[in-house]
């Protein structure tokens, strides 16, 4: 019999039930547009948010069913070290991933620079409960995420950006600086991987592949399409243009709503859900929409 463990999720009546699987291999970098698409990111540990919208899309039902068909769910980032319920999260992501193809679907949970932080130990951000769990289990929270462990070696092989079409999501976004490096998407993604995956010691921060995961500029720290200096429509066709796509979808920077910025070139999906305002972003039939945790929907 495969393995299989139980989570227990607040509000609901029986656990989850996740079935342990095989290392992961690292998903395409690159995809076709048809499916509908389900998108949000920074839950940050908020797991009565993340099952709101959930089931709002219709991408779960009340017993966490996949109900998305061959719909692809796309979290662009930024999972741990705020709320109460990282863990659970995890575990729901990483289950709902096996639901989603058994189903025709997918899911594509992005690294965020949170995730980067958790995985090369700098826990400068993590919420003293998660150190307090580790302790009662007799370990710390860099060996609980170790590439040794099922979700450690399932988060050091997922990627940092993906193209959907002439979309591409990535957590912070895309800076001139990675522009102009012309280095390609799925190079991006191997380096990170293998600098997640290698022996670099407890902060090896400095040794990652700064056009991912550098700071200020690399693709999940990024924050100029929002704040200042805030780069130029020049800049930004520039950015689009070395990858070819038409809009860079991302999470990271807070917005007020989802929605559209610089003319449609930027779609911006991280709200702030532990004040209330929980959305996601949908598209469907080659429209975007936004999400409510209550399920209005608002054609973007």
């Amino acid at each position: 019999a495969k393995a299989q463990i139980e989570v227990p999720l607040a509000g609901l009546a029986k656990p989850l039930t996740v079935q342990l699987r095989a290392p992961a291999e690292p998903q395409a970098t690159q995809l076709e547009s048809a499916a509908p698409l389900f998108v949000l990111s920074d839950i940050e540990g908020n797991l009565e948010a993340l099952l709101q919208l959930l089931r709002a899309g219709k991408v779960v039902d009340d017993e966490l069913r996949w109900t998305f068909g061959a719909g692809r769910v796309v979290y662009v980032g930024d999972l741990f070290d705020r709320g109460l319920n990282v863990t659970e999260c995890l575990w729901l992501f990483y289950e709902l991933e096996s639901r989603a193809r058994a189903a025709g679907g997918d899911l594509h949970f992005l690294l965020g620079n949170h995730e980067v932080m958790n995985l090369t130990g700098d826990l400068r951000y993590v919420r003293r409960k998660y150190h307090e769990n580790a302790e009662l289990l007799g370990a710390s929270l860099v060996e609980l995420y170790s590439r040794d462990t099922v979700l450690g070696q399932w988060l050091r092989t997922r990627n940092v950006a993906l193209r959907i079409g002439d979309e591409l999501f990535v957590h912070g976004g895309v800076s001139p600086t990675v522009a102009q490096a012309k280095v390609r998407l799925d190079e991006l993604n191997r380096t990170l991987r293998e600098a997640l995956l290698s022996d670099t010691g407890d902060r090896p921060n400095a040794k990652l592949p700064s056009l991912a995961a550098g700071s200020p500029d690399g693709l999940i720290w990024y924050r100029g399409y929002f704040r200042k200096p805030t780069l130029t429509g020049t800049e930004l066709e520039n950015v689009l243009g070395s990858f070819g796509v038409a809009r860079v979808v991302v999470g990271h920077t807070v917005v007020e709503n989802i929605g559209f910025q610089h003319g449609g070139r930027v779609l911006a999906v991280d709200v702030h859900h532990a004040g209330g305002t929980s959305q996601a972003a949908l598209r469907e039939n080659g429209k975007w929409i936004r999400l409510s945790a209550s399920g209005e929907r608002t054609e973007l």
